[in-house]
């Protein structure tokens, strides 16, 4: 067969026929075919030769499945038994119907057909910064000469001239160029783009001590080492930029292959030098221990080397690799980072890696729009540099629910010879994108497979699995409950612990169980509040704090749960609570509703100290309201002045934010029996509740007639009267002495007073019926015994605290 006859000479055949088991009546079905393997160098390859029609392939990220519409009795002994480098794992499916196998995980696939013949060619996965078939590079093969024990750095170098003048230089180790005290014969080596395969403009050239040789020193283009580390020489040196470009990193070169040795020539370096060398010392340090992917060393020998007064340029390398730590770890802000301040942005691709990295926690809408150009750069960083930004990158895109930006993400992690397959990283993500795709089913695989690995991805991967199947109604909450309490109990450390945590908080709150849904959250506070995931932790109890609010909310007589939630974890409250309290005004407002009007005026003033602006003055108004219904209306008029603040701003000057501070401090005036300052207050407003501040000021003047008649406009409105309009129409009725009106008052309005606290009032002041000289009757004597203790019950009731 033609295919076939292109491999090499190693190339191992397998050629089986076999008999599709048919019914009689379907005669066009094929009658066989063959089933043939082979190696190569390049790829491996499965052919299947079929009469008629052609089978249905699937092509997946670490292996493919092969279906017909009938059973086909496959040879799956012969087919396992023989070696492929890359088709491995040939199992049966779907009662024959299908051959499902396995490849490396991002293999390069390719299927094609000619006429009866169906070709699977699987490649190697392509590795990072090589185009498939490319020769090595010479900066494989070319290293530095060095001092023994010294790192080599790897460095691309033109062909050598045929014979060197004998008057020319040694070529300078590397040792002697990170070294503090070099020799001053050399000039320093022209800095390039990691990129860069063609030489600098400008040639560096080796200082001889003789007449300059007949041929110049062949160029030489070295990985990324800072000016600084460069050994002394005679020339003049350049001026100092007060703020250079962010240049590019060759990540890859500071790695290198020998950990152990490199390291400790770097050590050496900085134990040798002294001033200024010693800061470059501890910069190229800086430079490794982030190519290796190890932040607190790289924090550590940036911290040494701002002890030691840098110059300017030293100052802003220390900044920018600073810089990169913080997007290293998730921790970088956005507006204090050179890789987000520097416009326009540089062409440097890695400048649009250490960008994505920077915003993706925060600002993940800015951060995608590098994330091409970063996913591209990241295929030549070190596997381990290159593994954390890629998870920092996945993490970010699952948090925003972008799954097409994740779905790119994790395509690389697969391409890269799957990053995180082993330790259950690359299917917790692959589970997340399934999730955002709606797909319960596949995500729930994923996450099965990942939850089998105990470490911090399985775990993740289990909670994420019970929330899953709590939302899509698979789990109930006592099930949720079980399974959330074992997870917390067998094991503890890392961010799962938190979302395990909040997780089980929620599901205590849903249950009802809001005391066990407390210590939850009071273990957030205590046991990560103070630690470097704090900020975190927290962060994840602010959802369990809004649960639990939202539960108090919904529920009658939860006064006491949000005392206790104040009173024993009110500090966490307000380390968990955004820079508008939300959550604290939340809690302030049930507190109120409950009655505890002092801890609610508490929570408020603490807030009102630590917002600013509009935020501020609506703190204000709130706590002026709680300070109103306790009845202290002096404090509430000193809150509105110490809010609204010297010049309002445009929140506080809104209409309906002035006219609600207008009717607050007029109701705070009436409270305080300042009637003409309440009216003036009043003066320009509309409306119920101006019209009820009206008439409580005059009731509390004692104008009697001018407040039954203001308390009458009320009772005549289109809305339902209010219980305390009814009952304050008719008590000053009564003493102005309209008898008339409290006898229509108690007709009209009797029963909307049953249940209040101003249940019989109105028999109380109605006036009884003349006897006309006639003896009462039991009845008569009943009813006024009875509107006796009516108006006994209210006095009690109004004498209370």
């Amino acid at each position: 067969m033609h295919p076939c006859r292109t491999l090499s000479i190693s190339l191992a055949l397998l050629s089986v026929t076999t008999a599709l088991t048919a019914p009689p009546a379907a005669a066009e079905a094929p009658a066989t075919i063959t089933v043939q393997t082979g190696d190569h160098a390049d790829f491996s390859r499965l052919a299947l030769v079929n009469a008629q029609g052609a089978p249905a392939v699937d092509v997946g990220s670490c292996g493919g499945r092969v279906a017909f519409s009938q059973a086909v009795p496959w040879p799956l002994e012969a087919l396992n038994g023989t070696y492929s480098r890359r088709l491995t794992g040939f199992q049966t499916a779907e009662d024959g119907r299908s051959l499902t196998m396995d490849w490396p995980c991002g293999a390069r696939v390719t299927v094609r057909r000619e006429r009866r013949i169906t070709f699977i060619d699987v490649a190697d996965p392509p590795r990072p910064a090589r185009k498939p078939g490319a020769p090595v590079p010479a900066s494989e093969g070319v290293l530095l000469a060095e001092a023994p024990g010294a790192s080599v750095f790897p460095m691309i170098a033109q062909p050598p001239a045929p014979e060197p003048a004998p008057a020319q230089a040694a070529p300078v180790s590397l040792a002697e160029r990170l070294s503090p005290v070099a020799s001053a014969q050399a000039q320093p080596i022209v800095q390039a783009q990691p990129v860069v395969q063609a030489p600098p403009p400008v040639q560096p050239q080796l200082v001889a001590k003789a007449p300059p040789p007949p041929k110049p020193e062949p160029a030489r283009t070295v990985a990324a080492v800072p000016p600084s580390a460069m050994p002394p020489t005679a020339a003049p040196a350049p001026a100092v930029q007060a703020d250079p470009p962010i240049r590019a990193f060759d990540l890859d070169a500071w790695a290198g292959d020998d950990y152990p040795a490199r390291k400790q020539h770097l050590e050496q370096r900085i134990a040798d030098s002294q001033g200024r060398a010693r800061v470059d010392a501890l910069l190229a340090m800086a430079r490794f221990t982030l190519a290796r992917a190890l932040p607190e060393e790289g924090r550590a020998a940036l911290d040494a080397a701002e002890s030691l007064t840098p110059g300017p340029d030293q100052r802003y390398e220390l900044r920018l690799l600073r810089d990169a730590f913080r997007a290293l770890d998730g921790t970088a802000d956005p507006d204090d980072s050179q890789f987000v301040r520097a416009h326009p942005t540089p062409a440097a691709a890695d400048h649009h890696v250490w960008r994505s990295a920077t915003l993706a926690p925060s600002r993940w809408t800015a951060a995608k729009s590098s994330l091409p150009i970063a996913l591209k750069r990241l295929l030549s960083y070190p596997a381990d540099l290159r593994g954390r930004l890629l998870t920092l990158l996945a993490e970010s895109a699952g948090e925003a629910a972008d799954g097409p930006s994740l779905n790119l993400i994790v395509l690389e992690m697969i391409t890269l010879d799957g990053i995180g397959s082993t330790d259950g990283r690359l299917d917790f993500f692959r589970g997340r994108l399934a999730e955002l795709h709606n797909e319960t089913a596949e995500a729930l695989t994923h996450y099965k497979r990942a939850a089998a690995l105990p470490n911090l991805y399985g775990h993740r991967a289990q909670v994420r699995s019970i929330e899953l199947r709590l939302a899509s109604g698979v789990l109930d909450d006592p099930g949720a409950i079980a399974e959330l309490e074992s997870l917390r109990y067998a094991w503890r450390g890392g961010d799962v612990e938190t979302d395990a945590l909040a997780a089980l908080g929620a599901a205590y709150t849903r249950a009802g169980r809001i005391d066990a849904a407390l210590d939850i959250f009071g273990l957030l506070g205590r046991r990560f509040g103070a630690t470097a995931r704090g900020q975190a932790a927290l962060t994840t109890g602010r959802g369990l704090l809004d649960a639990v609010i939202g539960h108090l909310e919904t529920t009658p007589g939860s006064a006491l749960d949000a005392l206790s939630l104040q009173v024993r974890y009110g500090r966490t409250v307000a380390l968990t609570d955004d820079d508008a309290g939300t959550q604290q005004r939340r809690l302030a407002r049930l507190l109120a509703r409950g009655g505890f009007t002092l801890e609610a005026a508490r929570l408020l003033h603490t807030v009102a100290e630590a917002t600013r602006g509009a935020q501020r003055a609506a703190v204000g108004l709130e706590l002026a309201r709680v300070l109103l219904d306790a009845g202290r209306g002096a404090e509430a008029l000193a809150v509105l002045d110490h809010t609204a603040g010297p010049a309002p701003d445009a929140a506080a000057a809104d209409p309906q934010t002035a006219k609600r501070r207008a009717l607050l401090r007029a109701e705070a005036f009436a409270t305080e029996g300042e009637a003409m300052r309440a009216f003036d207050a009043l003066r320009g407003l509309t409306g119920p509740e101006a019209a009820r501040i009206r008439a409580d000021s005059l009731f509390r003047a004692g104008e009697w007639p001018a407040a039954r008649a203001a308390y009458a406009e009320l009772l005549g409105g289109q809305d339902a009267p209010l219980p305390d309009d009814i009952a304050f129409h008719a008590l000053a009725a009564f003493r102005a002495g309209d008898d008339a009106a409290v006898t229509a008052a108690a007709e009209r309005h009797g029963k909307a007073l049953a249940g209040t606290r101003w249940a019989g009032l109105l028999d109380a002041l109605a006036v009884p019926p003349d006897p006309a000289g006639k003896p009462l009757s039991s009845a008569t004597v009943g009813g006024q015994l009875a509107a006796a203790d009516a108006l006994a019950g209210v006095l009690r009731r109004w004498k209370a605290p």
